[in-house]
């Protein structure tokens, strides 16, 4: 039984037809009926899945176990906001993590075994150790690090490598950079004033932050790439 099958059989367990579904959920005039011909979007699956009460599995016809995974139970409490959150992220960490193809080559780089915010002083080049990940695009990079914290979601998320290009300004106001400043490093948007540096967030539940020039801030760098470590 396929994903569209099951909808229908959903829909006739719980006399609900297809119109009321979609009111009942917000969606467009005849959504469901295109799922007779394409895959719903994993937002939607798991939305479908709370309505219903059954497992994404049972609903894609992959099992007929109509009882929802710890995951899905859990994922089902958060609130709309934080379940489209958590499932960019899934759907993301899903496509980066799949096998490389054989022939595909991949290109070393080595990283600092600690994150940039997590705390570094200005000594922290020559003390910390490297270890090396693999990824299947060549960049000329000077630095790599891994970012912590989820302060540049959803454009950077906790546990991907950042590779910077060393330099001591900005490109332009709003670039990302490393930046290190008072014994801290972190990875922020930067813009540039007369009295410091504004460091910026993407993530909107966190504040700006102000360097003061007096607090002698330092560019380390610009961001140029970011990605999962392909599994070598």
């Amino acid at each position: 039984m396929n994903f569209y099958e099951r909808l229908q059989s959903l829909a006739k367990e719980n006399n609900k037809s297809f119109n009321q579904i979609e009111k009942d959920l917000n969606y467009g005039k005849n959504t469901l009926y295109r799922y007779k011909v394409q895959n719903p979007t994993q937002e939607r699956l798991l939305e479908l899945s709370k309505y219903f009460n059954v497992s994404t599995d049972y609903l894609l016809g992959i099992t007929d176990t109509k009882q929802l995974t710890s995951t899905e139970s859990e994922l089902s409490q958060l609130n709309e906001t934080n379940q489209k959150r958590a499932t960019n992220i899934i759907e993301k960490l899903l496509k980066e993590q799949e096998p490389p193809v054989t022939s595909e080559e991949l290109f070393p780089y080595r990283v600092m075994d600690q994150a940039l915010s997590a705390g570094l002083g200005y000594g922290y080049t020559n003390e910390l150790n490297y270890s090396t990940v693999y990824w299947n695009k060549e960049v000329d990079y000077d630095m790599a690090t891994w970012i912590k914290g989820d302060s540049m979601e959803p454009e950077f998320y906790s546990g991907e490598v950042v590779l910077i290009k060393k330099q001591n300004v900005p490109d332009y106001n709003g670039q990302v950079c490393a930046v290190d400043w008072d014994g801290n490093s972190f990875i922020k948007k930067v813009y540039v004033e007369d009295d410091g540096f504004v460091l910026s967030s993407i993530n909107d539940k966190y504040a700006d932050k102000f360097a003061s020039w007096y607090e002698e801030p330092r560019i380390i760098g610009k961001v140029i790439a970011h990605f999962v470590p392909v599994p070598y």
